[in-house]
Order: C-alpha cells, then sequence, then structure tokens
C-alpha cells in the first residue's frame, strides 16, 4: 500500500503540555467531514459505571457537541444499558449514574439520550452480510435512536478489557450501539462453563440473575440456557469457582465484536467519526470501578474516519509507551492483552478482514 493510501490518523501528544480543548477543535476540524448541517448526529460515549472515575469527563463531551453546532449540527449524547445487572441495566438507571457522573444536559450542552428505551431492546436487526474466521452472528440490533442518527461521532476512552484485551473504537461501536439481545449474542459463545462439583447451593447466582435464568430444586443449581443472556454475572459473583470460560472464549468474542461493529457502520456509510483519547488507560474497562491503576502514562487524542487504524494506533502508541508501576516489568508489546490474557489485535484484525478499514496508516501530528 503507497502512503498516499493510507488512512490518516491525527494525533495531538499530551507532551506538547496544551490546552486539549483547543487541541480538540484542532483535530476535530481534520475529520468533520461527516458531519453535515442539519444532521442528527449521536455522539456515542461512554458515561461511566458508578464508582469509576477513568471514563471521559464531561467537559470532553461538551467541547465535541460544540463543534458540532459550530458545523450546523445537532448532536445528542448517546449509549445503551448493560447486559448484565447493575446501575446502568435500565435507562433510568443509566441517566442516574449519568448524572451522578457529571453529565447533564446542562453540563453537555446537548440532550442525553439512552438509545435503546428503558429495557434496552428497541432497535432493528440490521444485517452483517460478510462473516470471517468462522463468525456466525450474521445480523445485529441497532438501538433506535442512534439508528435514526444521519450521523456518528464516536469519543472512546482507551483502555484495557477482561474479554477483548482492550477496549477502543471498535468495541464502543460493537457493544454500545446496539440492544441486549446483541450485545448477548455477542457474548454467548463466552457463556460461563459449570462445575456442578464445585456449587455449593448457597443460591447466590439464582438471586443475582436478572433474567431468571437461574433456579435451585434440591439444593443443585440449574440453568435455563434459552433464559440465559451470557451477562456473565454470575461468572464474576461466584466464590466457589462453579463457572468458567469456555475455551478460547476471549478470542471467540474478539471476532464477534468485530462483525457487530461492522453491521453498525455500514448503516453510516462514511458518516462517521472517531475520536480517540488515550488517557487513563487502566488494565480494566469503564464498567469495573474500579478498573484499576493505569498502565501507561497518558499518551494524547487520536481522530481519524478509520476506526481500524485508529484502534491500531492507539494499541501501537501504548506499546511504544513505558508502563507504569506494577507493569513496569511487563512484557512489551501488546500490554493490555497480556494483562488480559489474550490478544488485543483480534478485533482490529476481523475489522481489517471485513472492509472495515486499514491497519496500515499515517500518523500525523498536529502542529
Amino acid at each position: 500500500m503507497h502512503d498516499s493510501e493510507r488512512p490518516e490518523v491525527f494525533f495531538s501528544p499530551y507532551t506538547r503540555n496544551r490546552a486539549f480543548l483547543r487541541e480538540l477543535r484542532a483535530l476535530f476540524s481534520r475529520v468533520a467531514a461527516a458531519v453535515s448541517p442539519g444532521d442528527s448526529v449521536a455522539v456515542k460515549v461512554h458515561m461511566g459505571e458508578y464508582g469509576g472515575s477513568a471514563y471521559l469527563r464531561p467537559p470532553v463531551v461538551r467541547r465535541v457537541c460544540d463543534l458540532i453546532k459550530e458545523k450546523g449540527g445537532r448532536p445528542f449524547v448517546t449509549d445503551t444499558t448493560t447486559l448484565y445487572p447493575g446501575r446502568r441495566f435500565t435507562a433510568g438507571q443509566y441517566l442516574a449514574t449519568a448524572t451522578f457522573n457529571g453529565f447533564t444536559e446542562e453540563s453537555v450542552g446537548s440532550p442525553i439520550v439512552i438509545a435503546g428505551g428503558e429495557q434496552g431492546y428497541d432497535g432493528e436487526w440490521v444485517d452483517i452480510p460478510d462473516r470471517v474466521s468462522g463468525c456466525t452472528l450474521d445480523r445485529t440490533k441497532v438501538a433506535t435512536e442512534i439508528l435514526n442518527a444521519d450521523s456518528m461521532v464516536v469519543l472512546s476512552h482507551v483502555k484495557g478489557h477482561p474479554m477483548s484485551g482492550f477496549g477502543g473504537a471498535i468495541k464502543n461501536v460493537a457493544m454500545g450501539c446496539v440492544t441486549k439481545e446483541s450485545k448477548a449474542d455477542q457474548h454467548r459463545l463466552n457463556r460461563g462453563v459449570i462445575d456442578f462439583s464445585k456449587c455449593t447451593g448457597c443460591g447466590d447466582c439464582v438471586e443475582a440473575c436478572s433474567y431468571g435464568a437461574m433456579s435451585l430444586p434440591d439444593d443443585r443449581m440449574v440453568r435455563d440456557e434459552e433464559k440465559c443472556m451470557s451477562c456473565n454475572h454470575c461468572f464474576f459473583l461466584c466464590t466457589e469457582g462453579v463457572f468458567s470460560l469456555p475455551p478460547e472464549a476471549r478470542e471467540r468474542f474478539s471476532v464477534y465484536l468485530a462483525h457487530a461493529a461492522a453491521g453498525v457502520l455500514r448503516l453510516f456509510d462514511s458518516r462517521v467519526t472517531f475520536i480517540s483519547f488515550v488517557q487513563d488507560v487502566t488494565p480494566l474497562c469503564d464498567c469495573v470501578a474500579p478498573s484499576g491503576l493505569p498502565v501507561v502514562p497518558d499518551i494524547g487524542i487520536l481522530a481519524s474516519a478509520d476506526p481500524v487504524a485508529i484502534d491500531k494506533a492507539s494499541l501501537d502508541l501504548i506499546a511504544r509507551a513505558r508502563p507504569l508501576g506494577k507493569y513496569a516489568d511487563a512484557a512489551t508489546g501488546d500490554i493490555l492483552g497480556n494483562i488480559n490474557k489474550t490478544d488485543s489485535l483480534i478485533q482490529v484484525r476481523t475489522a481489517r478482514e471485513l472492509g472495515m478499514g486499514n491497519t496500515e496508516y499515517r500518523l500525523s501530528e498536529q502542529e
């Protein structure tokens, strides 16, 4: 691939010690073509779990919303409810958590919309025409409000993830733009395997299951496989080690992530802008509170029209950074994948195979 054919990833490093609001304006100007005057613009962002601290701050989101308005767009800040029970399980709960974390219509200057309805099931199925790596996912259900947007700006906090190794633009779209059914479809292949010999019959998993999939007849746990949504809340809850991940669960999950993202993005064609913040790079994702100490120093902000290139650039910059604290002696390269016992690049390579973008790119530093 000639250099002129490589997608451009614009980069503002924090080492320059410039005001991030000014840098965001400069970066956005390079990728703003995806937003047209009059557009309803979905500003996709994770607004943080209750008790978390590493999520993107409201002033960052506010600046992006203001820049969209300057282009004549009509932004709304959005995300979808979680598959697992907690403080973002319903739209009402998520709005309360978002408010607690500082996200209000006043703070971001735009409406906050939890897409997919109160319970997180409202949306439309979209076909995924191409599949690779043995993936059987042939459709994804996009949350209604995101589906109806004219364009989208994806704001991603780059960090680790216990299942995919790494979370960036691809995962933000794949898991964050769809309904509970499609979240479950992506997680189905890593549904916890049960070792009944370890079950003590405590009933904690039965009480905790929001889908009524667990029961305890004759003091022995039973899972209704039809009702189970593969949220793995029981997996993380159980203290007896009853549940374990199937072989290659993490690797297959990353393949399914890429396919789900492809289904969402084909709706928007080229009307999506990606801005990623390589800061507070914790080993775990923003759904976990706390998500851990930073793995590397804060690096900077990236912007691109290519989700594959921006994720690959994010991982490359992390790989070149000096690990911090207890990670100082960690293996170089895919440090987030090594921490989470998987290959972070699987989702990136799969997305490339699906035609979502390129792993070869040009990194252009802001002047």
